[in-house]
């Protein structure tokens, strides 16, 4: 049975927003595991566009940065945008004029441990312009659901950012929502493409509550 192998997530929560959604585990056998969770006080309906880049980041052993740019990622990132225009939001061709950022990162190999309450930057430093710097002129990254995680190969990272905050260098870039889609590498780049790509489509089935 290929449920276990699937099951490559190591979680444990600390003080969860009651929005944490965790799969159908009965449906897991051949699509990829999908957790998502969220800020609990953030008002959907207050916000009207997002901004997605057009690459994903690479995160793996290369100390250099790596941006994922092909057909693959186009598809993936236009999954985001699929959904996210299905729930009355407008894609802001340029981040300056987005409510919301949406940024994606992938895991290639290596194994990371983050820890978001006690570093709350992304990947601790980890080379790529996935910074609050990218952003805007936020001094920091802010989660209001502090949770561990170990993230595994093969797994995509969703996380959307308030970009209508105030800004300032003592100012934390709200986190509102994240999302994690993991499962075996098959060896066949499409199929697990578009299982990934049916992963990001079920993480905002999870999120019923991001409508504008």
């Amino acid at each position: 049975m290929k449920k276990k192998r699937f099951i490559l997530l190591a979680a444990a929560a600390v003080a969860l927003a009651s929005c944490q959604k965790n799969p159908d585990w009965d449906d897991l056998d051949y699509e990829y595991l999908v957790y998502t969770q969220c800020d609990t006080t953030t008002d959907w309906s207050a916000h009207a566009s997002y901004y997605v880049p057009d690459s994903i980041l690479v995160i793996g052993n290369s100390e250099e940065p790596l941006y994922w740019k092909d057909g693959d990622a186009k598809k993936l990132v236009e999954t985001v945008a699929t959904n996210l225009d299905a729930r009355g939001y407008t894609r802001a061709a340029a981040k300056e004029d987005a409510d919301l950022g949406v940024q994606l990162s992938y895991i290639s190999s290596t194994r990371y441990f983050v820890s978001y309450p006690v570093n709350p930057y992304w990947w601790w430093y980890y080379p790529g312009y996935w910074s609050p710097y990218y952003w805007g002129a936020w001094g920091g990254w802010g989660y209001a659901y502090p949770v561990y995680y170990s993230y595994s190969e093969n797994s995509l990272l969703m996380e959307m950012l308030d970009l209508t905050a105030p800004t300032g260098e003592d100012e934390e870039l709200p986190v509102v929502w994240n999302a994690y889609v993991n499962g075996d590498n098959s060896g066949y780049r499409t199929f697990d493409r578009d299982r990934m790509a049916r992963g990001i489509a079920r993480a905002f089935e999870q999120s019923e509550y991001i409508q504008k």
